[in-house]
């Protein structure tokens, strides 16, 4: 989208004025009341005005914005079955290498190519949202993979991503894979 105006986004911002003062007098603005608007809009139900609004977000490269924006415009457009959106908004948000946006998006990437049944993909998002470390999302990749992977009758694989679960020691997630591994004893 890159300099182009939400002034026809905004037209329904009329009220919101205080908050959202330059998009609703169309101006260009900046990344962080692009995701805003965005978040506003989505919440609102406008899917495309919050689309463009996170695109604004997105193109202009904010190293906490584009990602955070490339990460909920994924959760929305999941919301209206806009799959290939979604994996897109994905992709963007988990190549930004945000330490919690990027893992996030590569583990919701994860959950849409399983729903797709591509599991070869699924794996390979799992993984790089396992890559970034991050200590909610890191365990529940690997409790993915584990299930994954139990699924495809990869026992070994099952087994050792369950027990890199366990071994991190999340609360929930972890609890889950010890419950998992018992099983497969």
């Amino acid at each position: 989208m890159g300099q182009r105006t939400l002034a026809g986004l905004a037209r329904a911002f009329k009220r919101d004025r205080a908050t959202f003062g330059p998009a609703i007098d169309g101006q260009v603005i900046d990344a962080q009341e692009a995701f805003r608007l965005g978040a506003s809009l989505g919440q609102q139900g406008d899917v495309e005005g919050a689309r463009s609004a996170y695109q604004q977000a997105i193109d202009s490269g904010d190293a906490e914005y584009a990602p955070a924006a490339g990460f909920h415009l994924g959760l929305l457009l999941g919301q209206h079955d806009d799959l290939e959106g979604a994996k897109e908004a994905y992709r963007l948000a988990g190549n930004s290498g945000h330490p919690e946006y990027g893992a996030k998006a590569a583990r919701n990437l994860g959950h849409l190519y399983k729903r797709q049944s591509r599991a070869r993909q699924a794996i390979a998002a799992y993984e790089t949202a396992v890559q970034y470390g991050h200590p909610d999302v890191t365990p529940w990749a690997l409790l993915y993979l584990g299930n994954l992977f139990l699924y495809l009758g990869n026992l070994p694989d099952a087994r050792a991503s369950y027990q890199g679960a366990v071994d991190y020691g999340h609360p929930e997630a972890s609890a889950r894979a010890a419950e998992h591994l018992a099983a497969l004893a």
